[in-house]
């Protein structure tokens, strides 16, 4: 996989055992570079490309932008909306349908149980899936107890297997992390073979699993 941006010069190749950090000082590139992903996030076009075997990349379906870290969830709104809709299907596959259809004729026979010698007109619908079920039970990922460090892996993970998405940029990630806990985060991610960019607008300690490429203030890159 490579990335491209012709206004800033960039041309370069994503490394499976390096984490790519791009280290821009100017203000202005660094200021268009992340406007212009997020604006083909937003479905227009820009100049950022990304690109596989030479061809371009949706960067809608193959990015995520992540630019907010505090405070910061695995429980993304898309992602749990995915993750229930996998645990929909699997309610209905061949091992679960019976159980499925069980829980909801039993829930459906305690609200009738509950609510029949009620002097008011009540109805009880049961629903076709367990969606209800899984929104009243709170089901989403248990981050409670993660550092910012494991829940980026976690949602990166997460995202990978229920969204697709291919590449992951984070932006500044450095300023909240210790040097240890990046050195860290990237051995994860690279035994996880996932792909991520760190755009940073200032240069922090080099690490052994890190790909550093700086714009100065001048433009150049270096």
């Amino acid at each position: 996989m490579m990335i491209a941006y012709p206004a800033g010069d960039i041309c370069c190749e994503l490394k499976e055992n390096k984490i790519l950090t791009l280290v821009i000082e100017n203000q202005h590139v660094f200021y268009s570079i992340i406007s212009d992903i997020q604006t083909q996030l937003d479905g227009n076009s820009g100049e950022f490309v990304l690109s596989e075997n030479y061809t371009p990349l949706d960067m809608r379906k193959n990015t995520e932008l992540i630019s907010q870290l505090i405070p910061f969830t695995v429980n993304q709104k898309d992602l749990v909306t995915k993750l229930y809709g996998y645990i929909k299907k699997k309610a209905v596959n061949e091992n679960m349908y019976q159980p499925t259809q069980e829980l909801i004729a039993k829930i459906s026979d305690y609200l009738y149980q509950l609510t029949e010698d009620e002097e008011n007109e009540l109805i009880v619908t049961v629903p076709e899936d367990i969606s209800g079920i899984l929104k009243a039970f709170d089901l989403r990922f248990d981050d409670n107890d993660m550092s910012l460090s494991e829940k980026l892996l976690e949602y990166m993970i997460s995202s990978n297997e229920f969204k697709a998405k291919k590449l992951f940029i984070v932006i500044n990630l450095r300023s909240y992390l210790t040097d240890n806990q990046a050195e860290q985060l990237f051995k994860s991610v690279l035994l996880k073979k996932l792909q991520l960019i760190c755009i940073e607008s200032a240069e922090h300690k080099r690490l052994g699993n890190e790909e550093v490429i700086i714009i100065d203030n001048d433009m150049c890159v270096i």
